[in-house]
């Protein structure tokens, strides 16, 4: 019986994530992630049973290796402190993950293969979705000790995520952009978060609260 390894689960990841940047997701096959990592095809179905479930797992990789620790880092944080501080280092890191070419590339190949293939879906759920979630959770708490105003935590976590990418969206366009500087990059993740931090201000005693937001999936 052949014994799973993590540095082989690694190795198919890495090369599956080139080819499906390479291919798109309708055209890249197995057959050819085979040929590039050596092998055979259950060597690959041996640890993921379809290509779908191995671009999920591509995606779900991307964010543990480059802002799995930053998640961490909300779930650990005393809200005795306030959250300025901590979610500003957070939204640097996250507009940091945004600013990777890799991630500029797939979110092009996701939009380009949405409308006609399920991509866009498998991707959602196993990137933006779960981290949306992790920052959910963060809000959730943040509200509960009156840093933030009570609104619905998933609808704030999609908001502050837009207000992230906002400045780095633009560069989906554009090819061959220079890579954004990390000043520029810290510059944008503070505008993002204080704008997020202004937005969600605690209610001041005595005012009307707003309607809340209706929860997003």
């Amino acid at each position: 019986m052949k014994v799973r390894t993590e540095a082989r689960r690694e190795a198919i990841l890495e090369i599956a994530s080139q080819v499906f940047l390479e291919f798109g997701f309708e055209r890249a096959s197995m057959a050819e992630i085979v040929r590039r990592i050596g092998g055979s095809k259950s060597t690959i179905y041996g640890y993921y049973p379809s290509k779908e479930a191995l671009f999920q797992a591509v995606t779900q990789a991307a964010g543990e290796q480059h802002i799995q620790a930053s998640f961490a880092e909300l779930a650990a944080h005393d809200m005795q402190q306030g959250i300025a501080e901590v979610l500003g280092r957070f939204g640097e890191k996250l507009a940091t993950f945004m600013c990777r070419q890799e991630m500029i590339a797939t979110h092009r190949m996701v939009l380009a293969e949405a409308g006609h293939s399920n991509m866009g879906e498998l991707f959602y759920e196993a990137g933006p979705k779960r981290g949306m979630g992790e920052i959910s959770a963060f809000f959730t708490r943040a509200m509960e000790h009156g840093h933030l105003r009570q609104d619905a935590p998933f609808v704030a976590a999609l908001q502050f995520g837009a207000l992230v990418q906002c400045e780095i969206q633009v560069r989906w366009y554009y090819k061959d952009l220079p890579p954004l500087p990390p000043e520029e990059i810290q510059a944008l993740a503070d505008r993002a978060v204080a704008t997020f931090l202004r937005a969600y201000a605690p209610q001041a005693a005595g005012s009307k609260p707003k309607a809340k937001s209706k929860k997003t999936a």
